[in-house]
């Protein structure tokens, strides 16, 4: 019995299977470089963003300590513990509010 499909040779499959391949390959070439073409006319615009004020924790006055009236020894130890834990948040407050405007600056 003689084989149907005696006129092919065995070479022609692969040329056309390589064909296909490279015809599929330009069409994925093709279709990407039409989406990189569609992305070339981007514009940039700036726009001015208003000023971000301050928190409301940073500006609000820091509250001082009572001296006592019979000022004793022991009391005024207490005073300064309460007096430089108050200048103590001043200064954490004084830093957040410098690192707040170098990071306006920077922009």
């Amino acid at each position: 019995m003689q084989n149907s499909r005696a006129h092919w040779s065995h070479r022609e499959p692969r040329k056309i299977s390589k064909w296909l391949l490279q015809m599929m390959i330009a069409l994925v070439g093709l279709c990407l470089l039409q989406l990189l073409t569609g992305c070339g006319n981007t514009r940039t615009v700036y726009v001015k963003v208003p000023a971000v004020p301050l928190p409301a924790n940073l500006t609000s006055e820091t509250m001082q300590p009572a001296i006592p009236n019979p000022l004793t020894y022991g009391a005024s130890l207490d005073l300064n513990v309460s007096l430089l834990s108050a200048l103590g948040q001043c200064n954490i407050d004084k830093a957040s509010i410098r690192k707040i405007e170098e990071h306006r600056a920077s922009q």
